[in-house]
């Protein structure tokens, strides 16, 4: 009996650990949650859906629209860059247009995303 009980707290703790890694997409909106910048193809900047922040520019997208987003800390972009978590929101202004307010180190900040492509591992922007 002492075995078997051993047994089912391993399996359910080894359930559990698989659970926790694993990354929740809303499917009625697949933009939430944290994009890191990952590569730059055909004129768009493209990002790759994480757990966490990089250390680059990153998205949160939060469900209540607001996002942090992990942008270069100063005015220099030379390297070694460092970056710093700024807050702001998001608003959809159509299928395709995203309006993102945020307030650098410098002050606050207006621009338009363009999806060029979204799923649940990728997301295609061109800011406009």
């Amino acid at each position: 009996m002492k075995k078997l009980s051993l047994i089912i707290i391993f399996l359910s703790s080894l359930l559990y650990s698989c659970i926790k890694d694993r990354i929740v997409i809303d499917p009625n909106n697949p933009l939430i949650g944290i994009w890191n910048y990952s590569d730059y193809k055909d004129n768009a900047d493209v990002y790759t859906r994480s757990r966490e922040f990089s250390n680059k520019h990153c998205y949160k997208f939060n469900s209540d629209g607001t996002l942090i987003e992990r942008n270069i800390s100063g005015f220099c972009a030379t390297p070694p860059v460092s970056y710093s978590d700024y807050s702001g929101s998001w608003t959809i202004l159509c299928d395709t247009i995203i309006q993102i307010n945020v307030t650098y180190f410098d002050g606050p900040r207006s621009y338009k995303l363009n999806i060029e492509s979204l799923n649940a591992n990728s997301l295609k922007v061109i800011q406009i």
